[in-house]
């Protein structure tokens, strides 16, 4: 160049520049961050809802073939009992074990075996004593679009014992100490299949403290003093 001057090209970024640069990107995160969570948690409900609609149908399945009825209240054997093994008789109707994780709890599937299927626990419940084959053939119930069957829960037979709130809480593990495994994984909403097969996302709390007599729906359960009412255990908010 003229004069021997010689201008130089600028190379990188300075300290400045690279500050900016670094708080437009985390400003921009902070923008998408919360909707990618927020579809990824739709996501995961929308599998958790799929799991239940076909353990909706294995139930209803089972029934066709057993006389309309679901699995038996049998004592003889840990291994027979309708409650905690619900899983193992209706697996010729679901087969793929996959079917029973939900993908926002912390337990994952069993093996395909009895023992397994028996110990099989923190994802999905059955409601037992509102269901079970001692109350009759599932066609005897009057209203099944409104009698809860399978759904979120922490153990999976729901049994009652002394049909109190606390007793309740902690069939369905939402009690303090029971981490993430309770159904309050999808934002204190919970998915429930219905006698009739159905399926909703209900309201946590609308799920717990529905007012239920003797025998109706959704719980099908003799409460202690004609209704269900919450006790000592803390409804708990995560």
């Amino acid at each position: 160049m003229r004069g021997g001057y010689r201008m130089r090209r600028k190379q990188g970024f300075t300290l400045m520049e690279l500050l900016v640069v670094v708080t437009v990107v985390m400003i921009l995160l902070s923008m998408v961050l919360p909707g990618l969570v927020k579809a990824q948690g739709r996501a995961q409900q929308t599998t958790c809802m799929g799991n239940l609609r076909q353990l909706g149908m294995a139930f209803q399945m089972y029934a066709a073939d057993h006389r309309m009825r679901l699995p038996p209240y049998v004592t003889s054997s840990k291994y027979l009992h309708g409650g905690t093994n619900w899983s193992y008789y209706t697996l010729p109707y679901y087969q793929d074990t996959m079917v029973l994780d939900c993908p926002t709890s912390p337990q994952g599937e069993p093996e395909a075996t009895q023992e397994a299927l028996h110990l099989y626990d923190g994802n999905y419940g059955w409601n037992f004593d509102g269901t079970q084959a001692n109350r009759g053939p599932i066609c005897s119930f009057s209203r099944p679009a409104r009698n809860y069957l399978v759904f979120d829960s922490g153990d999976q037979c729901v049994i009652y014992g002394a049909n109190n709130w606390e007793n309740l809480m902690e069939e369905l593990d939402l009690d303090w100490d029971s981490g993430a495994e309770g159904p309050n994984r999808h934002n204190n909403r919970m998915n429930v299949t219905f006698l009739d097969g159905h399926l909703e996302w209900l309201e946590l709390r609308d799920f717990i403290v529905a007012p239920c007599r003797s025998f109706t729906v959704p719980w099908n359960i003799e409460w202690q003093n004609g209704a269900l009412e919450a006790g000592t255990i803390p409804f708990p908010v995560r």
